[in-house]
This record gives C-alpha cells, sequence and structure tokens, in this order.
C-alpha cells in the first residue's frame, strides 16, 4: 500500500491539504507510515519526530522557530515543544479523490455534479472564504462556460491536468447535458474568453501543470496559485511564455525561498499586481527577483523589521502601491539616498511602530506619498492621549502630501487644526523641558515647515516662568547606606547646606557625612568639608548627577 505513494507528493484528507515527507516504519510499531506535514499547521501533531528520533523536516519547523524568536519563547531540544504541522498516519488510510481540471470545471460549474441545496466554498482572498447560499437560481447560468470569464477552481484537489485542446474545447463549450469525447476536441469553440483563473489550495505540484493550463487560456491575466506547494518550477518549453499575458498573481502561501521565488517570478515578465502574504519573508536580496512593471505589492503578514529591509524595492519605478499590514516593521529609517519614486500608498497597519516621531523618517524616501495606514500600532496606544489627540499627532508628523489616514480623508480644515494643535504641543513641550531647544526640535522634524505655515505659537509666561524655574534646579541622585533618593536641589545652594539636607534625607549626622559626586569609571570628586559654603553649581556641572553618601 505504500508502494502507492512518494515523497513529496500531494495529499488531502477530508479536505485538508497535506505533503507527504516521509514514508517508512516508525519506532517498534509494526508496519509503514506515512509522515505527513499539513497545510493547515493547526492540525499537527509534532514536527517529524517520535521519541526523541527525527523522521522528517516540515518546511514550517524554521517559521516556528523564528516566531518562537520573535516572541520570547525558550527553545530547546524537543522540537516538539514548538507547535508543529507533522502527522504519522497509516497508508491504509483512503485520501480524498483527485480530480483533473476538467473535472474541477464540471464539478464546479454544472447541475450535474452540484446537486440541489449542496453548497460550495468561493474563496475572494486568500484569507477570506465565503459560502454560497441561494446561488440555485443562477446555476443553469454559471454551467454555461461560454459565458464565463472567471474560473474558480479553489480547494477542489486538484492534481492533473488536461491537454491544451482539451482545455480550449471544454471551458467555453461545457453545458448541463452528458458529454462525450467529441465535446472535449470541438475546435469551434477556443476558450479564449477566459480572463481570470483561481486554482489556489489545490494538489497541483509543477508549474508546468499550470503554465499548460494558461497556454490554452490566452486572454487569461489574472492568476490565483495561493496555498499550492509546487515540488518542480521548471517549464518544458521555456519559448512559449505561456505567462506572457499574466498581469496580476497571487502567490500567497506558497512558502518558497529566494532562489525558488526569483525563478517563478522570472516566468512573469509582465505583472503589474503581485500578493504575495503569509510567505515569512523578512528582508528582500539585492538583486531582488520583482519585475520592474509591478505598480502594486502586497507583502503583508511576513516578517519585515524595518522600511530599510525593503529599502531594495525603491529600484522599482512604476510601483504606486505597497501593503506591508502584519509585519514586524519598528523603523522608518532608509539607508542614505533610498527613495521610492512613485510610491503614493503606504499600508504599515498592524506593525510595532513605537512612537509619532518615527514617522518623521518618511518624507525623504517617500515624496510623493498620499494614502497611509498606520492603524493598531503601538504608537496609537501612548499614555495621555485620547485616540482623537493620536490622529491628531500623526497629522502632524506625516508630510502635508498626505491626503488619506487610515483610509480617512483629511480636509483642509482638520488639517489646519490638527497642525496647529500640533504646533502647541511642541511649545509646551519647549518650554517645560530640561532638555536643550535643540535636543527637543530634533524630535519634531515638521517644526520649522509648520511655524511658516502656521507662525510660531508663543510660550506662555507661566510655562516661561516654569522653564526658568527648571533651568535654576538640578537633579541629584544620592545613594548610599542601601538607600536611593532622587532630589532636585536649587544650582546656588551652599555645600554646607546640602550637606545638612542630605542628613535629614539619610537620618545620620550631617558632621560625618561624606558628598562623593560620581563623574565617570574612574572620575570621582569629594565634595567640599564641613563648612564649605561654595554653590552646588559652582562644584558639580550638569543637570543631572549622582552622588555617592558615606558615613564618617
Amino acid at each position: 500500500m505504500a508502494g502507492s505513494f512518494r515523497i513529496n507528493q500531494r495529499l488531502s484528507y477530508d479536505g485538508a491539504l497535506c505533503t507527504v515527507r516521509y514514508i517508512g516504519c516508525v519506532g517498534d510499531t509494526k508496519g509503514e507510515w506515512l509522515g505527513v506535514e499539513w497545510d493547515d499547521i493547526l492540525r499537527g501533531k509534532h514536527s517529524g519526530f517520535h521519541e526523541g528520533r527525527r523522521y522528517f523536516e516540515c518546511m514550517h519547523d524554521l517559521i516556528g522557530s523564528f516566531r518562537a524568536f520573535l516572541f520570547g519563547l525558550r527553545l530547546t531540544s524537543d522540537v516538539g515543544k514548538i507547535p508543529g504541522s507533522g502527522s504519522f498516519i497509516r497508508p491504509t488510510r483512503k485520501p480524498d479523490t483527485p480530480l483533473s481540471f476538467i473535472e474541477g470545471l464540471r464539478k464546479k460549474y454544472t447541475t450535474d455534479e452540484d446537486p440541489p441545496g449542496k453548497h460550495a466554498e468561493i474563496v475572494l482572498t486568500a484569507n477570506k472564504v465565503f459560502e454560497e447560499i441561494g446561488f440555485e437560481k443562477i446555476i443553469k447560468k454559471l454551467s454555461q462556460l461560454q459565458e464565463l470569464k472567471i474560473i474558480l477552481l479553489d480547494g477542489l484537489r486538484i492534481d492533473r491536468v488536461d491537454d491544451v485542446e482539451t482545455i480550449r474545447a471544454t471551458c467555453p463549450g461545457m453545458s448541463t447535458r452528458q458529454f462525450t469525447e467529441t465535446d472535449y476536441v470541438d475546435a469551434n469553440f477556443p476558450g479564449v474568453d477566459i480572463e481570470e483563473l483561481d486554482i489556489s489550495r489545490n494538489r497541483l505540484e509543477k508549474l508546468e501543470d499550470i503554465a499548460l493550463v494558461c497556454s490554452a487560456l490566452p486572454r487569461l491575466h489574472s492568476l490565483r496559485i495561493n496555498g499550492n506547494r509546487l515540488n518542480s518550477l521548471a517549464v518544458c518549453d521555456a519559448n512559449k511564455p505561456a505567462f506572457s499575458g499574466i498581469t496580476s498573481l497571487e502567490i500567497a502561501n506558497v512558502l518558497l525561498d529566494w532562489n525558488e521565488l526569483s525563478q517563478l517570478l522570472s516566468l512573469f515578465p509582465n505583472v503589474k499586481t503581485l500578493i504575495g502574504p503569509h510567505n515569512e519573508l523578512s528582508t528582500i536580496p539585492s538583486p531582488h527577483p520583482f519585475p520592474t512593471s509591478l505598480t502594486a505589492l502586497d507583502l503583508s503578514y511576513n516578517t519585515f523589521p524595518s522600511l530599510s529591509s525593503i529599502s531594495q524595492l525603491s529600484s522599482l519605478p512604476h510601483l504606486t502601491t505597497l501593503l506591508l499590514a502584519h509585519n514586524k516593521i519598528s523603523t522608518l529609517t532608509t539607508p542614505p539616498g533610498t527613495i521610492f519614486p512613485s510610491l503614493t500608498r503606504l499600508d504599515l497597519a498592524y506593525n510595532i511602530l513605537p512612537t509619532f516621531a518615527t514617522l518623521d523618517s518618511l518624507p525623504s524616501s517617500t515624496p510623493h506619498l498620499t494614502s497611509m495606514r498606520i492603524s493598531h500600532n503601538p504608537l496609537f496606544s501612548t499614555d495621555g492621549i485620547t485616540l482623537e489627540e493620536a490622529h491628531m499627532l500623526a497629522i502632524g508628523h506625516l508630510p502635508s502630501s498626505v491626503a488619506v489616514l487610515n483610509h480617512s480623508t483629511i480636509t483642509p480644515k482638520e488639517r489646519e487644526n490638527a497642525e496647529m494643535w500640533y504646533l502647541s504641543r511642541v511649545a509646551k513641550e519647549l518650554s517645560t523641558s530640561v532638555d536643550t531647544r535643540e535636543a527637543v526640535l530634533e524630535r519634531h522634524a515638521r517644526w520649522g515647515e509648520l511655524c511658516k505655515l502656521h507662525g510660531e505659537p508663543a510660550i506662555a509666561k507661566e510655562a516661561a516662568d516654569e522653564k526658568v524655574l527648571a533651568a535654576k534646579l538640578m537633579k541629584m541622585v544620592l545613594v548610599g547606606l542601601e538607600k536611593e533618593v532622587t532630589k532636585r536641589v536649587p544650582i546656588g545652594m551652599p555645600l554646607s547646606t546640602l550637606r545638612a539636607c542630605v542628613g535629614k534625607w539619610f537620618e545620620i549626622d550631617p558632621l560625618k557625612v561624606r558628598l562623593v559626586c560620581v563623574g565617570g569609571v574612574e572620575e570621582e570628586t569629594v565634595l567640599g568639608g564641613p563648612e564649605d559654603t561654595r554653590e552646588v553649581g559652582l562644584s558639580v556641572d550638569g543637570q543631572h548627577v549622582r552622588i555617592r553618601v558615606e558615613c564618617v
């Protein structure tokens, strides 16, 4: 029975797709087993281990290890503690019956193969699945394949394709009647009207099979192969570019490495829209494999840590849309000279952008940005500000060219109010911060630009007084005698008075207090004697000092 299976064979059981990774005995058990890796990792029991011995490896093993690293999980030699996607099953368990491409068409689009009351699934995207309900009234129309322009064959267990002539003849000519062999070779209906094809989540193993189908559909421009596991990327007749007409390609969850992805994309020279989430990509190599024709690229649900990690994409001259939601992006700085020349839309939702100041790096690399999505980042959870204030802060930090934020259009009045409110916050920070003006404005790159637009806000007198007072105080951390005290003391306070205060704070005799200013690893200065009346500011440099307290 095991002889009918092979390594890397695609199977499905009760509709769940898997790949054969091992055939043979397992431990002391009798008979042979199949070691399979499930596409749905939640179905797995382990990572190819049994009683401490590894029998096969799963493609998801490295993914699990990386996620464990990201979330701080402790890895041990017991790899099985990482959620795996593998299982052992007996060869005697019968897999689902596969279909050919034509059989899939008949099953999906003819009434003979779709009994009343049975509802199939329509996959509209790689991640959203809906159920057909109430389609009985139009099923006859769907069965007229000569009217179809879009074919959805996702999740139908297709593992092989028919010849080109059969596909061309069948696509437009099949109806609800019985079929004969002559129907398949009727050349009067060359299948030229099909424009979109979805064969996601099937059991096809060779790119050559997909190429054959595409070559039979000359008007095809949209292809979805999400969730397939391709064991071979070779295309036999490279002189006949089966994919040259494809302008939209979806490759979500195909789990190819960069070499494989480069080989795949080299066969799609005219792709303008590429959708590739769920592929565990973390950096873009140089040179990158993406065609220069790209205008829209979706790399959501990957593991990119920064905008710098995708900076190689700046060489794409026509890229206008870049979707990077659900990654691990925390910084937006890019190497000097990096410019995305045509980028107008950027989606960074569900990342880990920490502060609004992070957004200040965008204008230099994205000068034409008009639409931005940054919702569900930590910066919107900043303590002490409401969501409305966070929205205004985002507008204040983003370049003025951004007209749409988080799918909401920014009106001119809203922008003006947000920028003026943002200026007032910066002015308050300037008036109260102990940092220098230069240090404060370094955190607010648009200060100068906004002051030219709206005028520099005045600093309130009370705030100015607070700043003057802050400038006259010194933050002092006193450590010693198993105690630590932090105080702000006037820089004009005499050292003798400071010594008396320290005695009170540490509950020791002021005459026994010895103060040592710690200025560095090898630099320590004793601050005068008991009668020293010099001012603290003349004896200690800086606004923040650390003093060691000793009892002598």
